[in-house]
């Protein structure tokens, strides 16, 4: 095989609920064969029957080696190439460095960097067998200078993502192989909605200069971009998805213009 066109088979971590889930069912509905690793097995929402014969879900935890090497053994068992993989599985800590134990430290650079790079290393033969291929690593605006709700682990592997991205796009470029990043900014996931207050989502949105929270399916669209013809040229490189929150720096945006004088229109 040649061409990326003539595979259309992605694995995508982290599957099961929130960006995830929109990915996923995203490739499926540009007819995508889609391997979905999460560690519970399903999805918080009902598939259809179309998504359903599309979409394969493979239970696994990403924090076990061995987990990764059965999911992958698995894949490798029912397709011969893929043509994209999007690491998508993440999770966080909230508390401060003084009270971090090296357990969730452990535990967060696991889930969030470590199976990162082992899901690049099993996914390798399998997209050199596609001829050309694409990686999209979902970091975070965390890895580009700090997590307000999470905690340092979270800030650090996210960091480390992009890291990873930009050193895997170097090596893989000689076997067409692009690897990219995305920073989703706030995102309005089923775990935002159950986790925080309406006045608390008000607040964030103040923050963001477009004046709407990110949704799921703003994020899939973006990995369909960098999974596509149109970023052919694109590698090693970061986009930020945020409704221009990392712009703002914490300004509420409205109160910027409240203090210069001209200023006119817009919300």
């Amino acid at each position: 095989m040649t061409s990326r066109d003539e595979v259309k088979v992605a694995i995508v971590t982290g599957s099961a609920s929130g960006i995830g889930l929109a990915v996923t069912r995203e490739l499926a509905a540009q007819d995508y064969r889609v391997f979905a690793i999460d560690k519970v097995d399903g999805f918080r929402e009902p598939l259809s029957a179309e998504e359903q014969s599309r979409i394969t879900p493979i239970a696994a935890d990403l924090t076990d080696a061995e987990a990764i090497d059965a999911a992958f053994a698995r894949i490798t068992a029912e397709t011969g190439a893929v043509s994209l993989l999007v690491n998508n599985a993440g999770t966080a800590d909230i508390c401060l460095i003084e009270d971090l134990t090296l357990q969730d430290w452990s535990r967060v650079f696991a889930v969030n960097l470590t199976a990162a790079l082992l899901c690049l290393q099993k996914s390798l033969p399998l997209l050199r067998a596609a001829g050309r291929g694409s990686v999209v690593n979902v970091s975070s605006l965390a890895g580009k200078r700090m997590s307000y709700n999470g905690g340092v682990a979270y800030t650090a592997s996210k960091s480390g993502l992009l890291g990873l991205t930009r050193h895997a796009a170097f090596e893989f470029a000689r076997d067409n192989i692009r690897v990219n990043a995305i920073c989703p900014g706030p995102v309005l996931t089923p775990m935002i909605l159950e986790n925080t207050t309406q006045t608390e989502r008000d607040g964030a949105q103040v923050k963001m200069p477009l004046g709407e929270w990110v949704m799921p399916e703003d994020i899939a669209h973006a990995v369909m971009f960098l999974a596509g013809p149109a970023s052919a040229k694109m590698t090693g490189t970061t986009l930020d998805v945020d409704s221009g929150f990392l712009v703002s720096n914490g300004t509420a945006y409205a109160e910027y213009f409240k203090h210069r004088k001209g200023a006119s229109g817009g919300r």
